[in-house]
C-alpha cells in the first residue's frame, strides 16, 4: 500500500473518530462543521445522532428526577423517585436534583434531560401511559425524558427498579465517572394480571390513579372525565366481551355493572368532580343475582324498623352508650340487620328474641325458620360488628338463616398507612390495630352459610318492600389518606313502599359516617338525601374534624324523626354538640321528634309506613 493511500486511510479513520467523540454525552462539533489538516481539507458530514443519553459525565449530574406534585410523601412514587436519586450516589458526590412537575405556567422544557417518575403532567408521561393498560408498567425514553410509568404502586416499583439497575450497571461500565444509557431504552411488563383486564378509558386530558380499596377489589380513578367519556367507555367494555348486568342513575351520577367469566366491573360516573371510578372484583354469581333480582315475595306481615338499646354498665362503673343494632322486618317476613352491637351474649340474645317476637304471628306460614335477607356491617368497629364476629353461634344455634352479608371494608394496606401516618403525627384519629377485625366478619358469614356481598356505590338491592341504595363507601373517598375508620362507614338510603297504599317511607342509615363521608354524599346527591327518618351518625359523636360536612348533609336529609343510637346517660351532652344542633334548628324545619336507643334490652319500634308519633318505645331501666 502506498504512503499516500495509507495516510488518507488514517486521516479518514481519525475524522470519523473525532466526529463520534464530539457527539458523545451530548457535545456538538465546533462551528463550521469541518475538520482541517495541513495536507487536505475534508468535508465533514452531519454527525450521527447520539445513541445514548448521558445522565452523568465526569461525576457531574446532567439529569434531574421529577415526580408528581400531588404525590403523597409516603407514596411508592415518591419513594422510588428518591431511590433513583440515591442510585447515582455511588458515582458522584453531587446530589441529583429531585423536583416536582409543578411550574408556574404549566410548561415544561422538552430539551432538559429528566427522569419522570409516575403520573406526572408531562406530555411524555401521558404518551407512555397511553400505551399501557392498568396492570402494566414501562420504562421508555421519549426525547430527552426517561419515563418510569405505571398506574399502581407495584407497577411503579417494578419500573423504578429497572431504571435503578440500569443506572447502576451503566455507572460501573462507565468507570464510575459516567452514566450513559441507550436512547432507545424500552422495557414493559405486567405488574398485576387482574388490573390488566380493566379496559383503558380513552379521552383527552384524562388522569388515572390506582387505589386499593379492600375486599380483594382494585379501583382505578379516572379524572377529568365527562358523561360522554363515561358512555363511550361503557360501549368499549361491552365491545371487549363484558356483559352488562345492571345500570342505575342517581341524580346526575351514573353506575353500571358488567361481567365476564372471570371478573365483575363496577363503573361509576361522579358528576360533582368529573371522575369515573372503575372497580374490578372476581366474578360472583350471588352479587349479580342480588343486583338483578327484584326479590318480590308474598306479603305476610307489615314492615317496621326497630332500634335496640345497647347501653350497659361497664366494670369501672361507667356506661357504654354507643353501639348500633337495627332490626328491620320486611313484608315477606324476612329481616334486615344493621350491625348488631357489642361483643355481648346479651345483645345477641336480644336480637334473636326480638326476631322471634316480631315473627311469631306468621313464622309457621313461612317455613318455620327466621330468615335474615341481608346483614349489613357498616364498618369494623367493635360496637358495630363485635356481636356478630364473636357471638354468631347464638344466631346459628337459634336456627336463623342468613342469606347475605353486605359489607365494604378498607384494605389493610390503606388502613395501616393511615394508622402509621396519624400515630407518627401524634394525632388521635386512629389507634394501633384499629379495624383489624374485619376478616372475622368473613369468618362469621362463612360459618352462617351466607353470601358475602361486597357492596359498591350506586348498587341498588330490593328485598320485598325495601329498596336499598348504596350512596357512599370508602371507595368514594380514596385515594386520600383516610382520617378515621368511621370514614369507611356505609351510607345507605332505604325506601319502604307499602304494598297496599303505595306510601313510601325513607330511612337514612349512616352508621358512624364522618363529616368527610357526608361531604362527598352531599356533593354527589344534594336534595336526593331527603329522608323521613335519620339514624343519627356516630351516635351523635365527633365528626372527625368536619362539622360542616355533617351539618350540610343533615340539612339536605331534613328528617322529621331522629333515630338516635345512644344511651340515656350520655345523650344530654351529645345532643348539644354543634353539628347536632342543626337537626333541631330552623335549618331543619321538618323536625318533629327524637328517640334514643336507651339501656340494653330496650326496643323502639317504628311501624311502616311511618307516621310521626306512632313509634313504640319499650325502655328498660338502667342496670
Amino acid at each position: 500500500m502506498s504512503k499516500i493511500r495509507l495516510f488518507s486511510l488514517i486521516l479518514a479513520i481519525l475524522t470519523v473518530f473525532s466526529a463520534f467523540s464530539l457527539s458523545s454525552c451530548g457535545k456538538n462539533p465546533p462551528d463550521g462543521g469541518q475538520t482541517e489538516t495541513e495536507e487536505t481539507t475534508v468535508e465533514a458530514t452531519e454527525p450521527p445522532a447520539s445513541t445514548t443519553l448521558c445522565l452523568l459525565k465526569d461525576k457531574e449530574p446532567l439529569v434531574r428526577v421529577i415526580r408528581p406534585e400531588g404525590a403523597a410523601a409516603e407514596s411508592e412514587t415518591v419513594s422510588i423517585a428518591k431511590q433513583i436519586v440515591k442510585s447515582f450516589s455511588a458515582f458522584t458526590e453531587s446530589i441529583v436534583e429531585l423536583s416536582t412537575d409543578w411550574t408556574k405556567d404549566g410548561v415544561h422544557d422538552s430539551e432538559s434531560l429528566e427522569i419522570l417518575v409516575g403520573n406526572t403532567d408531562y406530555a411524555e408521561s401521558a404518551e407512555v401511559l397511553s400505551t399501557l393498560n392498568y396492570g402494566e408498567y414501562a420504562v421508555k425514553a421519549v426525547g430527552n425524558k426517561i419515563v418510569v410509568a405505571g398506574y399502581t404502586d407495584t407497577a411503579i416499583s417494578r419500573a423504578g427498579n429497572i431504571i435503578i439497575d440500569t443506572i447502576i450497571q451503566a455507572g460501573i461500565a462507565g468507570g464510575k465517572t459516567t452514566v450513559e444509557i441507550p436512547r432507545d431504552i424500552s422495557y414493559s411488563g405486567k405488574a398485576n394480571a387482574d388490573l390488566a383486564e380493566i379496559p383503558v378509558m380513552e379521552g383527552d386530558s384524562l388522569s388515572a390513579t390506582y387505589y386499593n380499596p379492600g375486599d380483594s377489589c382494585s379501583e382505578m380513578i379516572i379524572g377529568n372525565t365527562s358523561r360522554e367519556d363515561y358512555d363511550r367507555y361503557l360501549q368499549k367494555i361491552e365491545s371487549l366481551g363484558f356483559t352488562k348486568a345492571y345500570s342505575n342513575d342517581i341524580t346526575e351520577n351514573s353506575f353500571a355493572t358488567f361481567y365476564n367469566d372471570k371478573y365483575t366491573l363496577n363503573v361509576g360516573f361522579y358528576k360533582y368532580n368529573l371522575q369515573t371510578r372503575i372497580i374490578l372484583e372476581k366474578y360472583s354469581e350471588p352479587v349479580l343475582k342480588l343486583l338483578t333480582d327484584e326479590n318480590k315475595t308474598n306479603v305476610v306481615t307489615t314492615s317496621q324498623i326497630s332500634m335496640l338499646g345497647l347501653e350497659y354498665k361497664k366494670s369501672d362503673g361507667t356506661y357504654a352508650g354507643n353501639g348500633l343494632s337495627i332490626l328491620i322486618r320486611l313484608t315477606d317476613g324476612r329481616f334486615i340487620v344493621v350491625d348488631g352491637g357489642f361483643n355481648r351474649a346479651a345483645q345477641a340474645n336480644l336480637l334473636v328474641d326480638t326476631m322471634k317476637d316480631q315473627s311469631k304471628d306468621y313464622l309457621a306460614s313461612t317455613g318455620g325458620r327466621m330468615r335474615i335477607a341481608a346483614w349489613i356491617i357498616t364498618h369494623a368497629h367493635g360496637d358495630h360488628d363485635g356481636m356478630i364476629v364473636k357471638q354468631y353461634s347464638v344466631i346459628k344455634n337459634a336456627g336463623i338463616i342468613v342469606e347475605n352479608f353486605l359489607c365494604n371494608f378498607m384494605s389493610d394496606s390503606e388502613r395501616n398507612l393511615a394508622i402509621n401516618s396519624y400515630l407518627k403525627a401524634g394525632k388521635g384519629n386512629w389507634s394501633e390495630g384499629e379495624g383489624g377485625n374485619w376478616t372475622q366478619v368473613y369468618d362469621a358469614a362463612s360459618a352462617l352459610g351466607a353470601n358475602m356481598i361486597i357492596t359498591h356505590v350506586g348498587h341498588e338491592y330490593n328485598f320485598a318492600d325495601a329498596k336499598l341504595e348504596v350512596l357512599y363507601t370508602i371507595e368514594s373517598f380514596g385515594p386520600a389518606l383516610c382520617n378515621a375508620l368511621n370514614t369507611t362507614s356505609l351510607i345507605i338510603k332505604m325506601t319502604f313502599k307499602d304494598p297496599v297504599t303505595g306510601k313510601e317511607t325513607v330511612y337514612m342509615s349512616t352508621g358512624d359516617a364522618t363529616g368527610n363521608g357526608f361531604e362527598i354524599s352531599k356533593k354527589m346527591y344534594g336534595s336526593y338525601l331527603k329522608s323521613d327518618l335519620l339514624q343519627v351518625a356516630h351516635h351523635g359523636g365527633t365528626t372527625w374534624g368536619n362539622d360542616k360536612g355533617t351539618m350540610d348533609a343533615y340539612k339536605a336529609i331534613s328528617p322529621a324523626t331522629l333515630v338516635w343510637p345512644m344511651g340515656q346517660v350520655a345523650y344530654p351532652s351529645y345532643k348539644t354538640k354543634t353539628h347536632n344542633t342543626v337537626l333541631f334548628s330552623p335549618a331543619n324545619p321538618n323536625f318533629k321528634e327524637v328517640y334514643i336507643a336507651g339501656p340494653e334490652g330496650s326496643v323502639t319500634v317504628f311501624p311502616l309506613p311511618y307516621t310521626v308519633g306512632s313509634a313504640v318505645a319499650n325502655m328498660k331501666p338502667l342496670p
